[in-house]
């Protein structure tokens, strides 16, 4: 009997998915960081927002902060996070930590009651060195005017976050915080824009502090709403409940094979029996993290599961169902948002686990290379990249066959 499956529901809002990045936009909610320091630029570029991970670069998350008035949005600004929580200084800690209170109170008070109370506090915790912009609103996400000193006062007292985990669907939970090593502002800038450079007129754009308590988004972007995809899902099908697999019929003959390509592409080759298959794999939408999961699923017999990979242009799903025999798994391969079956066949579920196991192991151990590969690298200095092959071949699936 020749079976047919429809395409499972899609979710409309991003699921929990756990993000760990070093730098680039913060897609969850802050509330781990918040109140903090943010000493940052106006504005951030498109690299600043979509890199994941980089070597030279840690700390440099880009956060947005809500606009009103006729056309809200969100402007979104580059820097260093600086949480409150993980200032040493108690006196300094406990006065910035009535600032949220102050903004959020007594509907009676006047903005100018606010800004003297405001300083009041900002005064207690850093004397004289950080005073409340002019023409600042105080509304959750504000600007502050820095002395020369301020930047010694923050090495002595301060902590910045280097590394989080992220979840479109959640929070940043904080997992790595380095001490404020800069003195001076001068010292930060030059570090600053020593990783960025200077504008198209020779300039360098201005480091400024705000104090952020609330008001934070995420502005949306293609590359923001695909790293805030669902990941992994468990389609509805289950044809196991309603079809048993024709007697004789034998399982498919699989072939997998990786490709390393140039510029940050590889290929996925899929092959049952005569028919293949080719997916291109962009170093912009890392397939790599969920094709792990997703083999390790297969594996363990947790199925259904199907997973998406971004080509750039469109999208393939990758989807394995039960059938009626526990050892033999339906694979197809469809083209999300078409009614096109790429390729579909009935395989050993061991040995399609096993097949891309000992793939993934062969093309990150021989052929895979890392120039060019996944848009969170940075380029400089020569030949300085995220280790993408050590993570995967760290993961514990594919270490459990060493």
């Amino acid at each position: 009997m020749t079976l047919a499956w429809s395409k499972s529901d899609e979710s409309k809002h991003p699921q929990a998915r756990d993000i760990k990045r070093n730098c680039g936009q913060l897609l969850g909610r802050l509330d781990e960081m918040l109140p903090c320091l943010y000493i940052a630029q106006y504005g951030a570029s498109g690299r600043s927002m979509r890199t994941r991970i980089t070597d030279t670069a840690r700390g440099l998350f880009a956060v947005g902060a809500r606009t009103g008035g006729d056309r809200p949005g969100v402007a979104t600004r580059v820097g260093l996070l600086l949480p409150l929580s993980l200032c040493c200084d108690e006196e300094a800690r406990a006065a910035l930590l009535e600032i949220p209170a102050l903004i959020n109170g007594t509907t009676g008070a006047t903005m100018s009651d606010k800004r003297r109370a405001v300083q009041a506090r900002l005064d207690r915790a850093f004397g004289g060195d950080l005073r409340v912009a002019d023409k600042e609103s105080l509304d959750g996400f504000f600007a502050l005017t820095p002395s020369a000193s301020l930047f010694q006062r923050l090495h002595d007292s301060f902590d910045y976050v280097t590394e989080v985990v992220d979840n479109p669907a959640g929070v940043v939970r904080v997992a790595g915080t380095e001490h404020f090593r800069w003195r001076s502002y001068g010292e930060l800038m030059e570090w600053y824009h020593g990783l960025h450079g200077s504008d198209r007129f020779g300039a360098w754009s201005a480091l400024t502090p705000f104090f952020v308590c609330g008001n934070t988004g995420a502005l949306p972007s293609y590359n923001t709403k695909r790293w805030a995809r669902a990941g992994l899902s468990r389609p509805a099908d289950e044809p196991a409940k309603w079809f048993v697999l024709r007697p004789g019929l034998l399982d498919a003959q699989l072939g997998v094979r990786f490709e390393m390509e140039e510029y940050g592409w590889a290929k996925l080759h899929l092959s049952l029996d005569d028919a293949t298959v080719t997916i291109h794999l962009s170093d912009v939408f890392d397939p790599f993290p969920e094709l792990l999961v997703w083999g390790r699923e297969i594996g363990e017999g947790d199925l259904p599961v199907e997973m998406e990979i971004d080509e750039e242009g469109q999208e393939a799903v990758l989807t394995v169902l039960r059938t009626d025999v526990p050892q033999r798994v339906l694979l197809r391969v469809t083209r999300k948002y078409e009614n096109t079956t790429l390729l579909e066949g009935i395989v050993s579920r061991v040995t399609l686990a096993a097949a891309l196991k000992d793939e993934l192991i062969r093309f990150f151990t021989t052929e895979f290379d890392p120039q060019h590969w996944d848009v969170g690298r940075d380029p400089e200095p020569e030949g300085d990249y995220i280790q993408v092959k050590d993570l995967a071949l760290s993961d514990p699936w594919l270490a459990s066959s060493s």
